[in-house]
């Protein structure tokens, strides 16, 4: 919101890529596990494997390989300069202020999750005056990337 009112900011873009919240995918997953305590199945995907469905020209998912390329293996989102009188990134802007970080919107994600967990167990307890049956065990599952 500062970035609307300050001149250094006028007909400029202004990218926001605060460092502390640079993570590549595996730091990503590693961060969510120590959050939730658990494991998360992980599947690898090579740059050949990339590359190759890319080149096999079968849409959509020919486009979602060259796009997963480009942003996960090439970094065309964070790695360019931030260069030029029309370009200025909002971390040289100000300095002092503190911005959040992907850790802290974990928790709060979390926080949201576990207050959900209890308005629908204390749901289920005012629904029934039974002991209830044990709740099922979601096995987990690699997930790959697809359009369906």
């Amino acid at each position: 919101m500062k970035t609307v009112d300050d001149i250094r900011t006028l007909n400029k873009s202004v990218h926001f890529r605060p460092a502390c919240n640079f993570y590549n995918m595996n730091e990503l997953a590693a961060l969510w596990e120590r959050k939730i305590r658990r494991t998360l199945p992980r599947v690898t995907v090579t740059e050949e494997d990339l590359l190759s469905a890319a080149a096999e020209n079968i849409i959509p998912q020919s486009i979602v390989a060259s796009f997963t390329h480009d942003i996960f293996i090439k970094g065309c989102q964070i790695n360019f300069p931030i260069e030029g009188p029309n370009e200025t990134e909002a971390c040289s802007l100000y300095p002092n202020e503190p911005f959040r970080t992907l850790d802290d919107c974990f928790n709060d994600f979390l926080a949201k999750m576990k207050d959900e967990n209890m308005k629908q167990s204390d749901e289920n307890t005012k629904q029934s005056n039974e002991i209830s049956p044990p709740k099922p065990v979601v096995e987990a599952f690699a997930i790959t990337a697809t359009c369906a």
